[in-house]
């Protein structure tokens, strides 16, 4: 169990409650149709406005939207040209057209949705070369074995041959080595790979390199390449820690009026190492040349097609500021994608927020899904939170994807990023946090058995106490697309309790689910028709609601009576003062078998003989009632849920009390009511499974309030026996009691009177319950049988 407190009748504000009446759909997902395929997805959203609108949906969230680096068939998390949304002559980007968005977002508008947009602030990809000194400096002078090694495939060196200033054809030797000769760096496979202008790609198979192969200096011999062929090797630490390469370039490898050396050395298998070129040498020279070796980035994004957004190697981490001190290292400073951001450099802050900006008011957009939020400073976002505020921009969704399931680690980035904010922009923008905890505890319900109870324990609000405005929920997304990461069974009932508890967040429902999308490694669903229930039911009875009592928690003070089923496989849960001022409860079935409970609900706002309707109609009865005791009766099949409201309508019948108790072999029923109108009678009704009942007797109806006793005789079975009883008005209108057991264990009874016996006037009576003989040996004192 997780060991959170949690405050089970939680009370809201009324101010604070607003964010329930939203809802947001995720508007695609991972492997959604491109462009490159021939689809226009932001057409295909488009087409589903109306009804999206018409369910309920407030925000629909939209992939990337800025032109990729890798081509419209990307979904756009590695951005290249941020203000090109599919325009200036590259066509569409692989969610569709400029044009396309553009009609999107106005369609939306009128139908009363905001677009979101998913903004990534980590990295940007896709610029072209620059020569890159603060790189050069990091890997050669200031990485040290507490550092972390830049990525091998971010980078490439350059050495110039040709032209005036070119170093000529002949003998190259090329030394490498590990920068630390750390052992996590040795011994990995690394790849060296050399062309020029003149001579590329020879389309060779890949060759190996030779031991022992450390050059010169080790006194051994080097290894011959070839430009345009890729040669596997791998630093030997056992060994002299030395590769050296020997290149004879002729001179019709390279162009004689100038030319350039393109080297790359990169890691197999996505490792990365310090290896580094600290040696070269020229047959022609007597010198090492290594000074004239150029490292290059691509990270010269001057010349974007939309003329916007200019950025060089100075916005991206190491620069010329921190190269000393960075060590690549943690959250905020590993290069975990692409080229990363350095938003400590203000031209760096101040571009990503001219973007955002030109999103909202260019584009159209009206909230921002932040891409890896843990891997830049929550003061970067209050920066941008406080500079559209002070423009007069205050998006209704701001939502960080914070990809952690410790809630607390949720609320905090939540808290720290509120606490970057000036006052007036924190209470006009609402700074939220995916609730990946939650989604993990309802993974671990739906799929692996757990105790649904740890759901009320789990999240942001229950685990960690932030509030419903700090947490957005969900069930799956496009991050969950391997094999086993989706929340494969039981999805409904997950919905189910995110688009009924208002307190823990603001819902979001995944494109794939609601509209039956089949989509490799997700459950092949379409949940559309109750989630559109779901949503109207929150809007009519549960928006606003600023109470919630989770009925059967842990230690719950309800009394329970589990016919069928267990705690431990349902959530069961009352929500108070919503906007249509009834009480509601919610019972959601996560067993394989029927749930079937007396359990107690919250007073407060109810009384003895309450009525509250299934208004979906999935339980096995159309309403419940408030017994004497306070309790309701719930009968739900396998899998499933409901949602009970109190009724405007008296019921003709109010109960009182129910039970049963066993008297010798027989069952002794005692109930009364509080209340009788134009009932016709009562019918005792008795089961062996508690799911298939037969009449075994009845009893009129006194029309007024009454206590009534009803004995079923001689049972002979050695079982559990269940009971329930219909009251049947003349208008037909029928109602079923909560069920009540007793057992019948196995019984031979033996009756003898008189006793003692003082004359010929012995009696035996045998009274037996199961279906067992009886044998029976009358033996005198002095040993006779009779």
């Amino acid at each position: 169990m997780k060991r959170f407190s949690i405050l089970f009748w939680i009370i809201f504000k009324i101010s604070e409650i607003g964010f329930a009446q939203d809802f947001m759909l995720q508007g695609w997902y991972w492997d959604y149709p491109k462009t490159c395929n021939g689809f226009n997805w932001a057409a295909t959203l488009n087409s589903k406005t109306n009804h999206l609108s018409s369910a309920g949906f407030t925000y629909v969230w939209l992939p990337p939207l800025s032109r990729a680096s890798f081509g419209n068939c990307s979904n756009g998390y590695d951005p290249k040209d941020l203000y090109d949304l599919g325009e200036y002559g590259g066509g569409a980007t692989g969610f569709g057209t400029r044009a396309a968005l553009d009609a999107l977002i106005a369609n939306y508008n009128t139908n009363n949705i905001k677009a979101v947009a998913d903004v990534v602030y980590n990295h940007r990809d896709g610029g072209k070369p620059e020569n890159n000194s603060a790189v050069k400096d990091y890997i050669t002078t200031y990485m040290s074995s507490v550092k972390n090694a830049f990525p091998s495939d971010r980078y490439r060196c350059i050495l110039p041959v040709g032209g005036s200033t070119g170093n000529g054809a002949g003998n190259y030797y090329f030394k490498i080595k590990s920068k630390t000769e750390d052992s996590k760096y040795n011994n990995k496979e690394y790849t060296v790979y050399m062309q020029t202008n003149a001579k590329g790609w020879q389309s060779k198979v890949d060759t190996f390199e030779y031991e022992p192969n450390g050059g010169g200096d080790c006194g051994q011999s080097n290894n011959s390449i070839t430009l345009g062929r890729n040669w596997k090797s791998t630093i030997d630490a056992s060994g002299c820690k030395r590769d050296e390469f020997h290149l004879n370039l002729n001179a019709a490898d390279f162009n004689s009026s100038g030319d350039t050396i393109f080297i790359y050395l990169t890691n197999s298998g996505g490792n990365y190492s310090d290896h580094y070129i600290y040696g070269i040498w020229s047959g022609n020279l007597s010198t090492d040349i290594v000074s004239q070796l150029q490292y290059q980035t691509y990270t010269d994004f001057a010349s974007m097609p939309s003329g916007q957004g200019s950025m060089n190697f100075e916005n991206f981490k190491p620069n010329s500021v921190n190269k000393t001190t960075t060590w690549l290292e943690g959250d905020w400073d590993w290069l975990w994608f692409f080229y990363d951001y350095d938003q400590f450099q203000s031209d760096t802050k101040t571009k990503l927020i001219d973007w955002s900006n030109w999103l909202w008011s260019n584009a159209g957009i009206r909230g921002y899904r932040m891409d890896a939020v843990k891997h830049f400073t929550e003061e970067f976002v209050g920066d941008l939170m406080d500079d559209l505020h002070s423009k007069g921009k205050n998006p209704g969704i701001v939502v960080g994807e914070y990809f952690d399931t410790n809630p607390n680690k949720l609320k905090d980035w939540v808290e720290n990023v509120k606490l970057k904010m000036d006052p007036g922009t924190k209470s006009s923008i609402n700074v939220r946090a995916f609730d990946f905890d939650l989604r993990q505890a309802l993974k671990d319900v739906c799929d692996y058995g757990l105790d649904t109870r740890e759901v009320y324990i789990s999240g942001m609000v229950d685990a960690s106490g932030a509030t419903g405005f700090d947490a957005i929920t969900f069930v799956n997304n496009h991050d969950y697309r391997d094999p086993g990461q989706p929340v494969q069974n039981n999805t409904a009932l997950a919905y189910a309790y995110i688009l009924t508890n208002n307190k823990i967040g603001l819902p979001c429902v995944f494109y794939p689910e609601y509209f039956g999308e089949v989509v490799p490694n997700y459950p092949n669903i379409n949940l559309q028709a109750k989630i559109d229930e779901l949503i109207q039911i929150h809007q009519d009875y549960i928006f606003g609601a600023p109470a919630i009592d989770y009925l059967n928690r842990y230690s719950t003070p309800y009394a329970s009576n589990y016919i069928s089923g267990t705690p431990g496989k349902s959530l069961i849960y009352q929500l108070s003062g919503g906007i249509a001022g009834k009480e509601v409860i919610v019972a959601i079935n996560f067993s394989n078998s029927t749930l079937k409970v007396d359990h107690g609900v919250n007073m407060t706002n109810l009384v003895q003989g309450d009525k509250l309707d299934d208004i979906l109609g999935y339980s096995n009865f159309p309403y419940a009632v408030v017994s004497g005791s306070n309790q309701i009766y719930i009968e739900l099949p396998a899998n499933s849920y409901s949602v009970w409201v109190k009724s405007d309508i008296a019921l003709p019948i109010e109960f009182g009390s129910f039970n049963v108790k066993l008297m010798g072999l027989n069952a002794q029923l005692n109930w009364n009511t509080l209340n009788e109108q134009n009932v016709k009678n009562f019918v005792i009704e008795r089961s062996l499974d508690a799911e298939n009942f037969v009449q075994i007797g009845s009893v009129n109806a006194n029309n007024i309030p009454s206590s009534y006793q009803w004995v079923d005789k001689a049972l002979l079975q050695s079982k559990t026996y269940y009971y329930r009883i219909k009251t049947i008005d003349f208008d037909e209108t029928l109602i079923v009691s909560p069920i009540r057991q007793v057992y019948v264990e196995d019984v031979f009874r033996v009756e003898i009177f008189p006793n003692p016996v003082m004359d010929e006037s012995l009696q035996i009576r045998i009274r037996t319950a199961g279906d067992t003989d009886a044998i029976l040996q009358i033996i005198s004192t002095e040993g006779i049988i009779k």
